[in-house]
């Protein structure tokens, strides 16, 4: 893919959306990151448990040259430490107001209500949201048309992010989360209204480092600029440290 001036493999950024998104989320980000030349990809979730979400990432990073800053979006982020877990070509990961936890035990310990809990609608074959909830608590600090677009565009899950935690905890060997041996970022989104910003923090704790920003649980959408400039700024450092995971 590309190479840095060294002759080295540049940094591939990785973005992985969270629950009831797609791709679509990231477009802005990625125009952003394209323009200072970073590369960048952002695979589609099937979202029908934990394991084949993470599968789907773990098949994009097999493809990738070089090394990768992996970020994830709110339930991106279950995603990205079991896809990353017992990897070396992940530098960096990247938890965008997202689940950063070692377990489900305590992913539930931490978790406080919010108004979008409201929105939650199971009807025993999976999961969506009432787009009258969900889009205000998802894009308040976005742009009314803009709002209005990404919450037509929400999918429901056929796995609920709650069930995904709970199936993978089942499992006879649970995966060792990727942030233990990864350093990692987090990112607080202080006026979300989907992950408490509490629960932000005290998940936070397992980071390497923790930035907060005022926005909503979508700043890809609302802040794009801020994602861009983390990202191609931890990929720029990556790149100049020859790639190395440290």
């Amino acid at each position: 893919m590309g190479e840095t001036a060294a002759g080295e493999h540049a940094a591939t950024v990785v973005l992985v959306h969270g629950a009831f998104h797609d791709p679509w989320c990231w477009e802005a980000v990625r125009t952003g990151l394209d323009a200072r030349g970073v590369l960048n990809l952002a695979p589609e979730l099937p979202f029908t448990g934990l394991g084949a979400d993470a599968d789907t990432v773990r098949a994009v990073l097999d493809a990738v040259d070089g090394p990768v800053v992996l970020c994830g979006h709110s339930y991106g982020g279950m995603v990205i430490s079991e896809a990353a877990s017992g990897r070396t070509d992940v530098a960096r990961l990247v938890y965008l107001c997202a689940v950063q936890v070692a377990d489900n035990a305590e992913m539930s310990a931490s978790f406080r209500p919010t108004p979008f809990m409201a929105s939650l609608r199971p009807d025993g074959t999976g999961i969506s949201v009432d787009p009258e909830i969900a889009g205000p608590c998802f894009y308040h600090d976005c742009d009314p048309a803009l709002a209005a677009t990404a919450t037509a565009r929400l999918r429901a899950m056929a796995v609920g992010p709650g069930a995904a935690a709970a199936d993978a905890d089942a499992s006879a060997e649970p995966t060792r989360a990727a942030w233990l041996d990864i350093p990692s970022t987090y990112v607080v989104c202080t006026s979300d209204q989907v992950v408490h910003p509490e629960t932000q923090r005290e998940m936070a704790q397992n980071a390497t480092d923790v930035v907060e920003w005022d926005t909503s649980h979508s700043p890809m959408l609302s802040r794009p600029d801020l994602v861009v400039d983390l990202l191609a700024g931890l990929a720029a450092t990556i790149n100049s440290n020859t790639g190395a995971v440290r």
